[in-house]
């Protein structure tokens, strides 16, 4: 026989029938037919009919076909029309542990040579704890007949809910996105898609960050019950063991899907036999013991394993959480409103009153921020930007407090090409805008050029800029980087505005597109420089420039203050908005 291909779903009902006749039957075998039906390269059997034989010996048994014939013909009537389960195979026991003999085989063979599809042998040996050994025999081209050893998996039936209606209130626009998985194989998965789905603006229950001290079973039906937009089930092969997917969140997800404010979404893990780079679109029926029902079938699924996968169930999730919020924020006229978050750990408690809350992980240790919450920031961002122009707005606001490289990021990816109208809350509550009605008047921007060793050669030319706001900067740090990078650059100069005092939030559109027409002008005149910026000011001010820098590549330093070191600017991530994937093109750190 050839290698394992499909497997044998034997369902627990079938597996009692088969091990308790053959255990009356003993030392004489038993058997009968297997009913079913098949699933890809899968036989699952339902039922098991036992078929009497009065030929039966220690040695052998043999079906009576009249007996057999009568049996499954009231079997099938009394099933619906659509029921997909009929015959699929036959059983027998055997008294003692054995594989299937020759005469199995040759029997099985038989069968499947007029049978329309696979059709399984199922061999039990009913001495001592019960063995289950199986065939799978399938027709070819040409009628040749192939006959292969299957895996037997007991599995158990779909269970009926008895968890009771939702109560009111459990799908709520504004709630977080739950996500359902299986803690032996599903964590990794579900902490990437947690880290995207946060960073694209979506606030996340997860049961490592969420799920307080108490009975595991009422605090997630809590959860489930009190307030969720959507939910993601991380579908895995050990997910077929979690009592707790199956029978608590499994129901409840189905049941609030129910509801059109509730979006779903499958994160299929599980690959296809005959094509491992496919997922297998029947396993999540299958393995969460919804079999022969198509309930997760019929939904739409994520190859997960793949990126482009994961950031599609992120974009749906941000266009359902945005169609929801779509015609209030049209009817009333007001901005769509953005929260941001880059230095704390993020919670479902983060669900308010904004449209987006955009979470990164926090860094670990140190001042800069931390790598894999950029790297999500990197993937989701553009699907950002895109759900916020479908909001509608014409204005978004932005509060919170975030890393200055996000910063520059977010108003990256927020240009004045395609959003007419940004603000920025600072801490204080007052309102940073981009639009020049009503600014007070007093700064203006000057810039002066550096000395250092710098590069003659043209070729890719870099430019290092420092923009200070303050009073009293510190430019150690900035004055350090130029040393270390000694002939990197190919000129520097500080930016900085006059008089040094406290800036007024109502020159935030002025000083902003001041400051980015200096970066514009200094990367232009050595044609197009890559420009290397460090800036010292409030994220507010970043936010804004950031909106204006889509003609020029950028790379954004933040300052850092290691234990073993001296004060310096170290390279974060590379701006570029017209290309595609921007505006983050790279993570430096």
């Amino acid at each position: 026989m050839k290698e394992i291909s499909g497997k044998v779903l034997l369902m627990t009902a079938a597996s009692k029938t088969i091990t308790g006749e053959s255990r009356v039957a003993l030392p004489l075998e038993s058997g009968g037919i297997l009913l079913g039906y098949r699933e890809d390269q899968h036989i699952v059997i339902t039922d098991a009919l036992v078929i009497k034989s009065v030929a039966a010996t220690t040695r052998r048994y043999v079906r009576d076909d009249v007996a057999a014939n009568v049996q499954l013909r009231t079997f099938l009537e009394s099933r619906s029309p659509d029921d997909p389960v009929g015959y699929i195979g036959e059983w027998h026991s055997h008294p003692g542990p054995s594989q299937p003999s020759r005469t199995d085989i040759q029997a099985i063979r038989s069968t499947a040579q007029a049978a329309i599809g696979p059709v399984a042998l199922m061999v039990c040996s009913a001495l001592g704890e019960p063995q289950f050994c199986a065939v799978i025999a399938t027709r070819r081209r040409f009628g040749r007949i192939s006959a292969q050893e299957a895996e037997v998996d007991i599995i158990e039936p779909p269970q009926q809910s008895s968890l009771g209606g939702l109560p009111v209130g459990a799908v709520r626009g504004d709630g977080p996105v739950f996500i359902s998985y299986r803690q032996s194989d599903g964590t990794s998965r579900s902490s990437s898609l947690e880290g995207l789905l946060r960073a694209a603006g979506l606030v996340v229950w997860r049961d490592r960050s969420d799920l307080r001290p108490g009975t595991t079973t009422d605090r997630l039906e809590q959860a489930l019950t009190t307030g969720l937009s959507a939910g993601v089930l991380v579908v895995t092969p050990d997910i077929a063991a979690s009592t707790i997917v199956k029978d608590r969140e499994l129901p409840r997800l189905i049941q609030l899907d129910q509801d059109a404010r509730f979006s779903l979404c499958i994160a299929n893990e599980v690959p296809r036999a005959d094509d491992s780079k496919k997922p297998d679109y029947a396993a999540p029926d299958r393995l969460l013991g919804l079999a022969p029902a198509s309930t997760l079938g019929d939904k739409k699924q994520s190859n997960s394993r793949t990126v482009s996968g994961r950031l599609e169930i992120v974009r749906d999730l941000l266009m359902h959480r945005i169609e929801q919020r779509k015609e209030e924020i049209s009817t009333s006229g007001r901005a769509l409103t953005v929260h941001t978050q880059t230095r704390t750990e993020p919670f479902a408690l983060d669900a308010g009153e904004a449209d987006l809350h955009v979470r990164i992980k926090p860094p670990k240790r140190g001042k800069l921020p931390s790598r894999q919450g950029l790297v999500d920031l990197k993937s989701t961002l553009p699907l950002t930007s895109d759900a916020i122009r479908a909001a509608g707005s014409s204005t978004v606001r932005i509060a919170g407090g975030m890393h200055l490289s996000v910063a520059f990021a977010i108003g990256a990816a927020l240009p004045e090409t395609k959003i007419g109208h940004v603000e920025v809350v600072d801490l204080r509550g007052q309102i940073w805008t981009s639009k020049a009605d009503g600014e007070a008047a007093g700064h203006t921007i000057a810039t002066v050029e550096m000395s250092g060793e710098f590069k003659t050669d043209r070729a890719a030319a870099k430019v290092a800029v420092f923009v200070t706001l303050t009073e009293n900067a510190d430019e150690t740090a900035f004055g350090r980087l130029l040393v270390d990078q000694s002939g990197f650059f190919k000129s520097a100069a500080r930016i900085s505005v006059d008089p040094v005092d406290q800036i007024d939030s109502r020159e935030a559109a002025s000083i902003s597109r001041q400051i980015a027409m200096e970066i514009k002008r200094l990367s232009s005149m050595f044609g197009r420089a890559e420009i290397h910026l460090a800036f010292h000011g409030p994220y507010s001010i970043a936010v804004l420039i950031g909106r204006y820098l889509n003609t020029v590549r950028t790379v954004v330093y933040e300052w850092d203050n290691p234990e073993n070191g001296a004060p310096r600017y170290t390279p974060v991530m590379t701006l570029d908005s017209g290309v595609t994937g921007g505006p983050i093109t790279k993570v430096h750190l």
